[in-house]
């Protein structure tokens, strides 16, 4: 069960609620400014502010494998043996402005890397191993439709959204889980800036640039995205066409710095928001820190 975990597929427009990108999170926080940011040659070089206030790969492995944990405690209660899955980090390599990398050009194209993830759901999880009744399911909370109605099940009282529910709120994700939580909205912002981004001088003759670059390499295009737009849909992997493309794409984007240019201009719209939201955000830094405590002690026991 993946919940904070946040980074923008510009190229598809789609927001994937899984892993912080790859890179960590250097360079972010408030005050920081564009000159701190380094050119982007990578994409473990796109590294936001405001992946700062959301939970590391190693730290979500942590909370999700407590929150297995909890949930299967849970579940002991009403006389299941619910198997608890043991998460691993999962690094998700940012798609925020296409592909910047030569490896993954070369390997990828445009498709989105393999990665584990989300695939040992609940159900999966059970498939594995013994076999539960229906009624076990609802208990849990993997079915949708009746379960967070609460009820009892042989006289005990099955928690408000079943197991997973109770193990979350003693977690204290219900706290962290939904990104626009309050005041502070963390994909608001991460979307905006992208926007905001696009509206500078600076990319827009870095663009003007890239389009000029892909012309004399024989591709029409008039947006840096258009190609990840075209090409990433196409089949479960990259053709030998879509890599060349993708390799132009990349060259083009270090020759005029488009990537770098943006990464720059987004940090300091971010870095803004931060500093003029800083009581918010220290208040996801506080829930984020009892998060965590709460899964390493929940693992302790």
């Amino acid at each position: 069960m993946q919940y904070t975990r946040l980074v923008i597929a510009a190229g598809v427009g789609t927001l994937l609620l899984t892993g912080c990108s790859e890179g960590g999170q250097e360079g972010a926080g408030a005050g920081g400014g564009s000159s701190a940011v380094r050119d982007v040659v990578t994409e473990a070089d796109i590294v936001l502010p405001v992946s700062a206030y959301l939970f590391t790969p190693e730290q979500q492995a942590v909370i999700d494998t407590a929150h297995s944990t909890l949930a299967s405690d849970c579940m002991k209660r009403f006389g299941f043996d619910w198997p608890v899955k043991k998460a691993e980090p999962v690094k998700v390599v940012s798609r925020r402005y296409g592909v910047v990398g030569e490896k993954i050009a070369a390997e990828h194209g445009y498709h989105v890397i393999p990665s584990p993830g989300d695939k040992e759901h609940a159900e999966g999880a059970v498939s594995s191993g013994a076999k539960l009744p229906p009624e076990a399911y609802i208990i849990y909370g993997a079915k949708s439709g009746k379960t967070g109605a609460g009820g009892s099940y042989q006289g005990k009282e099955i928690p408000q959204g079943g197991c997973i529910g109770e193990a979350g709120r003693k977690l204290g994700l219900d706290k962290v889980q939904d990104p626009a939580k309050g005041k502070i909205g963390l994909l608001s912002i991460d979307y905006s800036s992208f926007g905001k981004a696009q509206e500078t001088p600076e990319f827009k003759k870095a663009q003007n640039e890239w389009v000029a670059c892909m012309k004399k390499s024989g591709y029409q295009h008039t947006a840096f995205l258009q190609p990840a737009e075209k090409y990433a849909a196409q089949g479960n992997s990259a053709s030998p066409e879509e890599k060349v493309v993708a390799k132009a794409d990349v060259k083009c984007k270090q020759e005029t710095k488009l990537a770098t240019v943006l990464v720059r201009a987004e940090t300091q719209i971010q870095n803004d928001y931060i500093e003029q939201n800083a009581a918010g955000f220290a208040e996801i830094k506080k829930d984020q820190g009892a998060v965590i405590k709460s899964a390493n002690e929940a693992l302790a026991n």
